[in-house]
């Protein structure tokens, strides 16, 4: 096999001859204000940018917090009972209003903490499912690095003003698509109203997030408030088969609710999902140690693209697998690397590829190993250099010279 270099040379170089898929001037139209201090917008199903506004800057999250607390629960404690502690029970700010030593079923408690943000259930919750809350901020911490979050730095399970518990609104869009994928998840942050059992009348709870009522398509997730974090929310909204999620950090009061419509509606209106690449069709070559292997998806390639700028905006590559060596043969539908696209500038998607044909073993080559053919002459050299030897000697012995 050839050098690394000289793999990423071929590679890249195959890559500036095949990655347009079209060239032009690339336009898009202009965002709307916004008054958060942080927003970003991306597609729900790849995690592609559309829009990005200090998506790596720090805030309090106030209660999207519990989109975390929530996806843990439903993982790990679904089918617990949520035992209410005195310290639960005593939590402050927004309430499902709890008592103490209550027994209630965890996706009940879960409903209603998303719906309207109790920090007396979050506590709960994380009590019932980590053993102790401490240990359970471990594990949504845990799991926002395992899901590559950045920024994320978890220190309660409820939003609470707290110096070391901050967010970035990119890391938020990862841990919303996470969350969004799990079909319980995605089913609570949609529900408009739910209840929790007599005490000794039913309580019932509205969910508070107001785009399900006002914006087409709306399908949740959080939104949260404390005077530390200001306005804080997670939106997400589904039109014509597209999936958008949105984040806005330390927005305003009068601003929150224009600025989440107003940026969804934008990234509807300028963006459609295109298919670059149906399932099982042929990408492209990949070229490595100077062989040549088809590539596919198993899946379709799809992508959001800019209304004003189309193809024209879209660039991409293919990426081999580190250790992928063709000398031994590919099979086909062996994942042989990534492709990688991009979008106005802007990453969009990473999907791995596969083989789309059957690559050969190269051939045995023949090897000759030429100090057997050399052997011979040599000891025949030899030879003969010993005999001349030995007769210059013997004729100096037998004829000496008299001086």
């Amino acid at each position: 096999m050839r050098s690394g270099w000289h793999q990423r040379l071929t590679v890249w170089s195959i890559a500036g001859v095949m990655g347009s898929l079209a060239f032009g001037p690339v336009t898009e139209a202009a965002p709307p204000p916004l008054s958060a201090s942080a927003a970003i917008l991306v597609d729900g199903n790849t995690g592609q940018i559309l829009y990005a506004r200090r998506p790596l800057a720090e805030y309090y999250p106030a209660s999207i917090t519990k989109i975390m607390t929530a996806y843990l629960a439903i993982q790990d404690g679904w089918h617990k009972t949520v035992v209410v502690s005195p310290a639960a029970a005593a939590q402050i700010g927004s309430s499902c209003y709890l008592k103490a030593g209550e027994r209630l079923p965890m996706p009940a408690v879960v409903t209603a903490m998303m719906l309207v943000s109790g920090n007396d259930a979050a506590y709960a919750v994380a009590q019932t499912v980590g053993g102790t809350v401490p240990r359970f901020v471990a594990m949504m911490n845990r799991q926002a690095g395992l899901w590559h979050a950045p920024g994320i730095h978890f220190d309660n399970p409820d939003g609470l003003p707290d110096p070391r518990h901050l967010v970035s609104a990119w890391g938020m869009a990862i841990i919303a698509r996470h969350a969004m994928a799990n079909p319980i998840f995605a089913r609570i942050v949609r529900t408009r109203v739910t209840a929790l059992p007599p005490d000794p009348t039913p309580r019932v709870f509205y969910n508070q997030n107001q785009l399900l009522y006002t914006f087409p398509g709306a399908v949740g997730v959080k939104i949260g408030y404390t005077i530390e974090a200001d306005e804080t929310i997670v939106a997400a909204a589904r039109r014509h088969g597209v999936f958008l999620i949105e984040v806005l950090l330390h927005d305003t009061p009068a601003g929150l609710w224009p600025d989440a419509a107003n940026l969804l509606e934008w990234g509807f209106q300028s963006y459609y999902p295109l298919t670059l690449w149906r399932s099982q069709a042929v990408i492209g070559r990949l070229h490595i140690a100077g062989r040549t292997v088809a590539v596919t998806s198993r899946v379709p390639v799809t992508v959001l693209a800019s209304r004003q700028s189309g193809r024209k905006g879209i660039r991409w590559r293919i990426r081999p697998s580190p250790r992928l060596s063709v000398a031994a043969g590919v099979r086909k539908n062996q994942p042989v690397g990534t492709l990688e696209v991009w979008v106005n500038g802007r990453p969009a998607l990473q999907q791995p590829v596969v083989a789309a044909e059957n690559l050969p073993p190269n051939p045995p080559r023949m090897t000759y190993r030429w100090w057997w053919l050399g052997l011979p002459s040599a000891v025949w050299l030899w030879g003969v250099r010993v005999r001349r030897r030995m007769k210059g000697i013997g004729a100096a012995h037998l004829f000496p010279v008299r001086r």
